[in-house]
């Protein structure tokens, strides 16, 4: 998620700053690269909490703080298809559409699953 974040922010920087790309269309609407990029450069921060945040005990709880950071993107996503359309950028939300999902749907799993260390270390402790 790291790799994809920034790499997202160079190529919204790049559309910005030469008009050219996918992202080009920002160079005559300035102020979608300033939402943009903020959100890329937050997800590269989560990405990096969640790494450093599954190696704890319980980690449990990251995978639910990394399903609730792909919330915020589909929301804004979703309930703004028509001004993607308009600025003809539809095709870019649709596969960051598609990228959310994937990894709401992944971390919500995760979440979700039933954790065997921590079982097995319950059932040894009462045996005990």
């Amino acid at each position: 998620m790291t790799a994809v974040a920034l790499g997202s922010a160079a190529a919204t920087t790049i559309g910005w700053m030469t008009g050219t790309g996918p992202f080009g269309f920002m160079q005559h609407n300035p102020m979608v690269w300033v939402g943009l990029i903020q959100a890329y450069l937050l997800m590269a921060i989560i990405a990096v909490l969640l790494v450093l945040g599954s190696g704890q005990p319980n980690a449990r709880k990251w995978n639910v703080v990394g399903a609730l950071a792909h919330c915020a993107p589909l929301i804004a996503a979703l309930s703004s298809l028509d001004v993607f359309e308009s600025m003809g950028a539809l095709a870019i939300v649709e596969v960051a559409i598609a990228f959310h999902l994937v990894w709401l749907c992944l971390e919500t799993i995760a979440a979700l699953y039933p954790d065997k260390r921590r079982a097995r270390g319950h059932r040894g402790g009462e045996s005990s």
